[in-house]
């Protein structure tokens, strides 16, 4: 399986040339980077084995891109995969580094390219080598030349000129080689008086014999004192040399000859040296052990002496191995190698060994000397290294190559046992918040502890691995799918409590988590991978912190994606985009006094596209800047031209997406479109989200001051889904609240959706802030926030988001919200009357209008709820006993929603348990029976609205000064 990297910003190209690779039977595991940090995460994750790059990637230089790969994959053949560039620009970058070409329209040489491109490594890699080699070896003789003790020469044959001395000639001759250079006769006049004829007469004879010497003699040093040298010399001949020369090697043997001098001189090597010394006689028995052999095995020398090496022997290694190193020592009169030895204490340890024969002048054997060195740290540094090549050094888990072969392994086992294995791809929500907020080593800790907690959580047969960044894969073997989904769960529970970080900083996570079954959804090990993945976004998608099995409509919705992005990235370059205006009204005067622009896509072949089935995925791919940018210049036009048209008063309002916002340019761009256009900065309003305010609460500021300074307008959209608290919003120099449409879409009926509404519109008036509610679609829901006294509204009960030709034709035609008031005595007096049954409601209003009452009625409590919204109600006559919402129900509603109203339940059901409950709690001011006698209800409803002067009115006005 090949490992290529692609580098290109078309998906589309992509899949053609995998799809091509794999018509021409190439298996390749092909990934996509289109992006400078994309392509350096992709080259430190693993192994390439080609680079197949475009020559025009958006935000990806070529020149730069060809200089990175060269210095990081200096052998990785990089073919250039793209359209015509042009015969001087390919000649170029073949010189600068490209290995091939391959024009997009010709995919057929693709291959080939490849096979030849893989070829030309392998032969570059041997020379390579062969080169590597041939300098090793010269650093080799170099290095041994400058370690050993023995002279290595080279001089002419006559021996009249000296063309190389090692540096130990210096040492043993104590004169510099400089010297000998010089006169060649030093070799000849340091030779000892007595023994330079004879030295010299052997020489002489084999160079007339053409053969080679082989002689000692003692010389004598500047100093005066005396060596004795044995000298071996014979003929050579060298292509780069002209004339034959003698090469030779002169060791210094004085020790063998003066044996009470060298052994007090070994003696002091022989102690001092950190590596382990055994001589041993022939027979194997130990006649001498250095101090740091006892160290080393345990055994003193008193223990050694006398006995054989082989009690260091551990059952590590056979007998033919051992049978092995004396056949070298009797071949070569050396061994070395790594060997397992055995301490005194029972532990086997690793060494490294070196055991040499060692022979008298005769070259007969006459001891064994084993030098060796104790390589347990080495073994287990070269242990760590291995660890580290498959393990996260973070958490200490496996990483994605190791994860990839366990993957291969559980599904070769699950093939041979008949059961299945759960890919789970769990992915951290908000990580990068913290990680960015708290900074790196608080993400560090972070990611440990996540990898604890998930890892508590397992069981029996399961891996559990870091597959890079806050990505964790998990694979266990299943039989039912419930399992899979009672393990992600119990992950997410995991995942649920606070993490408490240095700093006392608690930190709250979630996870998305995807999980794909093998063999259901695929028998690749990518194939499970990749349906993970998509299965994990699609948990995201669906609001997070949950997880989500994948399915063959991800697969269809994961292809249409890709179509939706490359229509999307083609979208701006055709001017597909449009802009429509959903009109604002000043919920005081019923005038439109601006607009929310919104964007929508023309998509050739599909129609208008909502902004719902696009901007998620241009979130993601990062287009939604360039769109955002297209959007902030497009509304500033339009805003030219309306106030060209006289319409000088008139705002527009315009989304600001998260990558948008902390792009870093967001301030120049709205700058720039400002200037362009020649519109005053305040009758632009950029309109943001309260998640966005609390992902870097510092940042924000900062960008939020830099935004006020130009002059525009800035109002948090969807406020009250969020986190943010009202102290912690007046740290935001913000204009405006929206009230998010899931509030005002229940605001008539549930009195918690009520409650925010209200408190946002009282305490935002407090601070000063302008409150406008949107998605405002019933009369019901106007009159409820108009009685609350909210500022501003948009939503389909006013109009739909409309072309700006539609929206102009608004103004021309002066269209205005019809904002009904009752008249204030009828507004003092009103009674609400609530029955499901007609007849009832009837009477009653006879009855009942005879007392001069403005008069309401409703036949559900629902009904009654819209009412409410639209009209001031005193006092309110329900029934108890009703289809859908019983009295009490309604009435407990209605003191949450309408709490300065006086409430009672006329029934001739009487639940008591609930009735009283509800007197208990100030739900119910009375409870009276049906059939109710006139005379008697016409006194308490008196008594009613009695009270409500007397208590509620004042208590409410007090509340409200």
């Amino acid at each position: 399986m090949l490992n290529l990297l692609y580098i290109e910003d078309d998906p589309a190209d992509f899949l053609l040339v995998s799809r091509h690779l794999q018509r021409q039977n190439m298996q390749a595991n092909m990934v996509r980077v289109d992006d400078w940090s994309s392509l350096l995460s992709a080259l430190g994750e693993m192994r390439w084995d080609a680079i197949l790059a475009d020559y025009k990637v958006p935000g990806l230089d070529f020149q730069d891109t060809l200089g990175l790969l060269a210095n990081r994959l200096p052998d990785t053949p990089i073919i250039l995969v793209s359209g015509s560039v042009g015969e001087e620009v390919a000649v170029e970058l073949l010189k600068r580094g490209v290995w091939d070409f391959v024009i997009k329209d010709r995919l057929a040489r693709l291959c080939p390219a490849l096979e030849r491109c893989f070829s030309d490594r392998e032969q570059r890699l041997a020379r390579q080598a062969a080169e590597r080699a041939l300098r090793e070896s010269e650093e080799r003789f170099r290095l041994i030349a400058a370690s050993i003790s023995e002279v290595i020469w080279m001089a002419d044959i006559d021996l009249r000129q000296v063309f190389y001395a090692s540096p130990a000639f210096e040492n043993v001759w104590q004169q510099p080689c400089s010297a000998l250079y010089e006169n060649p006769r030093i070799f000849s006049e340091s030779i000892h008086p007595d023994d330079r004829k004879r030295a010299l007469d052997i020489v002489l004879s084999a160079h007339k014999a053409g053969g080679a010497f082989d002689l000692e003699y003692r010389i004598v040093r500047p100093d005066g004192s005396v060596r004795w040298i044995r000298d071996r010399g014979q003929q050579a001949s060298f292509p780069s040399m002209s004339v034959s020369c003698y090469v030779g090697v002169a060791q210094d043997v004085t020790e063998r000859h003066w044996a009470e001098e060298k052994l007090r001189q070994a003696a002091t090597v022989f102690e001092s040296t950190r590596d382990g010394v055994i001589i041993a006689a022939l027979d194997g028995s130990i006649l001498a052990v250095n101090k740091a052999f006892t160290e080393i095995t345990g055994y003193s020398e008193a223990e050694a002496l006398g006995r054989n090496p082989r009690m260091l022997q551990s059952d590590r290694q056979g007998p033919e191995f051992y049978q092995a190193i004396w056949s070298s020592l009797r071949q070569n009169g050396q061994w070395q190698g790594e060997l397992w030895d055995r301490r005194k204490s029972g532990e086997s340890f690793p060494a490294w060994m070196t055991i040499s024969a060692v022979c008298d002048a005769q070259d007969n054997v006459t001891h064994y000397v084993g030098v060796f060195s104790d390589i347990t740290q080495l073994k287990r540094s070269e242990e760590r290294l291995a660890h580290l090549a498959h393990y996260d050094p973070l958490t200490d888990l496996p990483n994605r190559v190791l994860l990839q072969l366990r993957l291969a392994h559980a599904m070769e086992r699950a093939q041979r046992l008949g059961c299945r294995v759960a890919v789970m791809f769990i992915d951290l929500d908000r990580f990068n918040t913290v990680n960015d907020s708290l900074g790196h080593l608080a993400g560090d800790q972070l990611l440990i502890d996540v990898a604890r907690r998930l890892s508590a959580q397992l069981k029996g047969e399961a891996t559990l691995g870091r597959f890079g960044g806050d990505e964790f894969l998990l694979l266990l073997d299943i039989d039912e799918l419930d399992a899979a989904a009672t393990t992600a769960q119990k992950q997410l529970d995991a995942l649920a409590a606070p993490f408490l970080l240095s700093g006392n900083n608690e930190v709250y996570l979630g996870a998305s988590i995807g999980i794909s079954i093998f063999p259901n959804d695929g028998t690749k090990a990518a194939d499970l991978l990749r349906d993970a993945d998509a299965a994990m976004y699609r948990a995201k998608e669906l609001g997070r912190n949950r997880f989500c099995f994948y399915t063959a409509a991800m697969n269809a919705e994961a292809l249409a994606q890709l179509e939706l992005e490359a229509g999307l990235r083609r979208a701006l370059e055709r001017n597909e985009f449009a802009l429509h205006y959903q009109p604002k009204v000043n919920l005081r005067t019923g005038q439109i006094i601006g607009a929310e622009a919104l964007i929508r896509w023309q998509r050739p072949g599909s129609g208008l596209e909502m902004p719902g089935r696009f901007v998620t995925l241009a979130e993601r791919t990062g287009l939604i800047v360039p769109m955002g940018s297209w959007v902030i210049d497009e509304a500033c036009r339009q805003l030219r031209c309306w106030r060209d048209a006289g319409w000088l008063d008139l705002r527009l309002a315009v989304n600001v997406s998260e990558r948008q916002f902390y792009s870093g340019d967001l301030q120049r761009i709205v700058s720039d479109a400002l200037a362009r256009n020649g519109v005053p900065p305040a009758c632009l309003e950029l309109e943001v989200t309260e998640s966005m305010l609390m992902e870097d609460p510092q940042q924000t500021i900062a960008i939020l001051q830099s935004l006020k300074r130009i002059g525009v307008k800035l109002s948090l959209d969807d406020f009250g889904t969020g986190y943010s608290g009202f102290a912690y919003l007046s740290r935001f120099p913000i204009d405006a609240l929206k009230i998010d449409q899931s509030f005002v879409r229940d605001i008539v009926t549930e009195p918690e959706s009520a409650l925010i509404a209200v408190s946002i519109i009282e305490l935002a008036h407090r601070m000063g802030l302008k409150v406008v509610a949107e998605g405002v679609e019933t009369e019901a829901q106007l009159g409820y926030l108009q009685m609350h006294d909210c500022d501003e509204m948009q939503g389909y009960f006013f109009a739909k988001p409309v072309p700006a030709e539609s929206f102009l034709d608004f103004m021309i035609a002066g269209k205005t919200l019809s904002l009904t008031r009752l008249p204030p005595l009828a507004a003092e007096h009103t009674l609400l009357l609530v029955d499901d049954e007609p007849n009832i409601l009837s009477a009653l209003s006879r009855l009942l209008r005879r007392e001069g009452y403005h008069i309401l009625t409703a036949g559900s409590g629902r009904e009654g709820l819209e009412l409410l919204a639209t009209h001031p109600v005193q006092v309110i006559l329900s029934d108890q006993r009703m289809p859908e919402m019983a009295g009490t129900e309604f009435l407990h509603r209605v003191k949450e929603l309408h709490p300065d109203t006086v409430r009672i339940v006329l029934s001739g059901y009487a639940d008591l348990e609930s009735v009283t409950l509800a007197v208990n709690e100030g739900a119910i001011y009375k409870f009276l029976y049906k059939p109710w006698d006139d005379a008697l209800l016409q006194e308490h409803i008196r008594d009613a609205f009695l009270y409500y002067e007397a208590v509620i009115k004042p208590r409410a006005g007090r509340i409200k000064g």
